[in-house]
């Protein structure tokens, strides 16, 4: 049994997403945040889930450990964005099962495609993607790529799907 447990986020829970995110990015990358991660951040409800995408996070005794949030970008595409676990959280499977949250959640959807964005430094992450079945990928037009992006990958959630 997992020391933790995936959920969709609760208007309780949606304050921690900035409070977990915010802190990361900084500390990864040393760059602030641009406009589009603190309108996502800052309003999860409105930016995700109410276009049919969601929030999830780990929760390890009630406290949460992981963040990752699905965009619906339309046509059958979806991405997953901003995917964080904390330190005292890693090595518990915690990222893979909020991936594996993400995968699940496009498909009930009918989604054709997973895509996600990162950065090269984040090679543990990039290799566990790639485990996953992601692979590179253009980025679909829906898709918004930011400019600290330097990897795009995607995953095929359906035979028809084009990779």
């Amino acid at each position: 049994m997992r020391p933790f447990e995936v959920v969709s986020s609760t208007p309780a829970l949606h304050e921690k997403f900035a409070e977990l995110w915010v802190p990361w990015l900084k500390g990864m990358t040393g760059k602030d945040p641009e406009p589009e991660d603190l309108r996502a951040v800052g309003d999860p409800e409105a930016f995700y889930i109410k276009s049919g995408g969601a929030l999830l996070f780990a929760l390890q005794d009630g406290k949460p450990t992981g963040v990752v949030a699905v965009k619906n970008l339309g046509a059958g595409v979806f991405e997953f964005c901003k995917l964080v676990v904390l330190e005292q959280a890693r090595g518990l499977g915690v990222g893979r099962a909020l991936v594996e949250a993400c995968i699940g959640f496009a498909r009930d959807r009918g989604g054709r495609l997973l895509m996600l964005q990162s950065f090269r430094r984040l090679e543990v992450a990039l290799g566990m993607y790639e485990r996953m079945g992601f692979v590179p990928m253009t980025p679909p037009p829906e898709m918004l790529v930011l400019a600290r992006t330097e990897v795009v990958m995607g995953l095929a959630l359906s035979a028809s799907a084009q990779v």
